[in-house]
């Protein structure tokens, strides 16, 4: 009995300090929440990913690398990821009225929601300048004035999204505060030395950009002041250009000399190919960052990336290179 009693005792003191021992550990590894961030496009995902960089952040972008903005449909599982998320950023515009109906009917009380749109002062789609939108108003089918959503591709609007981003990274997880505003002040940095780039290359221009193409650059040209033809408008589903644009495209690149046609990226180049076999010009992309390839985005090439390689190709495109 007395054995018993002992043995009875040793395995109380054994559990007592079991316990002892492991509820320290329990005490000192609290379960972290992981803040999820899902964003539409591009532009939206990599400013996010610059400025939760070094934090426990999880960023998803919805649309595929090296798919359309503009075919997207949101499946099952990406309303899901909406529901799910911490913060959820859309650019908005007609591209983007899927989103509308969405949030409308999830409960979204524990997300943050940003509209990149209302982060900037919006412009007027753009009609200056777009050779198969003036054959439209001349047939009388002018399509009502709405507000250009690429907002993104002015550096100063890129910044002032970036600068929305942060506080909701902020607003969601004030211990890293800290953290977000110093990646926001470096990609400020870089952002700011593009736009110097830009300018300087503005400042010394001396021809014009053609685009084959789709033109999604209205806010970028109004902050540089560039001269430019092109196809078509911004969103613009149209691949086949008629014959009268493509006879004044080339008309231009003759008269003006020009050496360099631009298409954008993930995009049909048939025209830009007829017009270079016509003229002699070189092609080269002029990437409006709806979206990256698949090989791109595996590379983790970035907004700052792909907007210095843009500065790279309009200066060949205008004669004057920029060097570092």
């Amino acid at each position: 009995m007395k054995t018993f009693i002992k043995v009875l005792f040793i395995l109380s003191l054994i559990g007592i300090f079991s316990t002892l021992f492991f509820l320290p550990i329990n005490e000192q590894k609290p379960e972290k929440h992981e803040i999820k961030v899902v964003t539409t496009i591009f532009p939206a995902y990599d400013i996010a990913r610059s400025i939760s960089k070094d934090t426990d952040v999880q960023n998803k972008m919805l649309i595929q690398p090296g798919s359309d903005l503009h075919n997207y449909e949101p499946s099952p599982r990406d309303i899901v990821d909406i529901k799910d998320s911490d913060i959820f950023i859309y650019n908005g515009g007609e591209s983007e009225e899927w989103v509308q109906k969405i949030i409308s009917e999830i409960d979204t009380t524990n997300t943050i929601i940003i509209r990149m749109m209302d982060s900037v002062e919006l412009k007027v789609e753009n009609k200056d300048g777009i050779l198969e939108q003036e054959v439209k108003e001349a047939e009388g089918t002018e399509e009502q004035e709405e507000y250009d959503e690429h907002i993104w591709t002015s550096p100063k609007n890129a910044i002032k999204i970036a600068e929305s981003i942060a506080q909701a990274f902020k607003n969601s997880n004030p211990d890293n505060t800290a953290t977000y505003q110093r990646n926001l002040v470096n990609l400020t940095k870089e952002m700011n030395k593009l736009d110097e780039g830009f300018h300087e290359l503005a400042n010394k221009k001396t021809g014009t950009l053609i685009v084959a193409d789709r033109f999604p650059f209205k806010y970028f040209v109004d902050e540089y002041g560039f001269d430019y033809v092109a196809a078509f408008p911004g969103c613009s589903d149209q691949t086949e250009a008629s014959a009268k644009t493509i006879a004044e495209l080339s008309k231009l690149i003759i008269q003006n000399q020009e050496k360099v046609i631009f298409h954008l990226e993930l995009t049909n180049t048939k025209i830009a190919q007829t017009l270079a076999d016509s003229t002699g010009a070189r092609q080269l992309t002029w990437h409006s960052l709806h979206n990256v390839s698949l090989e791109d985005f595996n590379a983790g090439y970035s907004y700052v990336d792909i907007m210095t390689k843009n500065l790279s190709n309009l200066s060949e495109a205008l004669h004057d290179r920029i060097t570092n």
